[in-house]
């Protein structure tokens, strides 16, 4: 089953909170038939500034953990999931490069992917430039997520 249907098999809703993925995670939902009966929406945030307003992360922890860790990417989904008021989310946040940012390494990608009250987070590292860095964690997002629904 795709993604669309495991979440409509299950009754769950979906949103998502991007960062450097600016949208392609939830474009790639979109590109799925059937997306509107289980997919409700998602949140860009690509600053700081935007993550604290719009998904309610707190300052100190972006400045505690920086705002390319597990930490930020949780924090994230948990906001979307509430802001939108869905059962399960999907978080990215990370650094497509060309260059390093707060010390981390072009490539270097956090996700975090909740479903009711559990919660699943990860970093992983994708080679090329910036626009397939982006693109590669778009499509990783939605087949993990796909994964753990499809082991529930």
């Amino acid at each position: 089953m795709n993604l669309i249907e495991l979440l409509k098999s299950k009754n769950l809703y979906l949103a998502t909170a991007e960062s450097l993925t600016g949208g392609l995670v939830a474009a790639g939902i979109c590109n799925i038939t059937g997306a509107s009966q289980a997919f409700k929406g998602g949140i860009i945030t690509y600053t700081k500034k935007a993550k604290c307003e719009l998904l309610g992360l707190n300052q100190n922890d972006i400045d505690t953990y920086g705002v390319y860790s597990e930490e930020t990417a949780i924090a994230m989904a948990k906001g979307v999931k509430a802001e939108l008021g869905v059962d399960a989310a999907i978080a990215t946040t990370g650094v497509a490069g060309p260059n390093c940012d707060e010390s981390v390494d072009p490539g270097t990608v956090y996700f975090s992917f909740i479903i009711g009250d559990k919660v699943f987070s990860e970093c992983k590292f994708f080679s090329g430039d910036r626009n397939s860095i982006r693109a590669l964690a778009a499509s990783y997002a939605i087949d993990k997520m796909t994964e753990i629904l499809s082991e529930m």
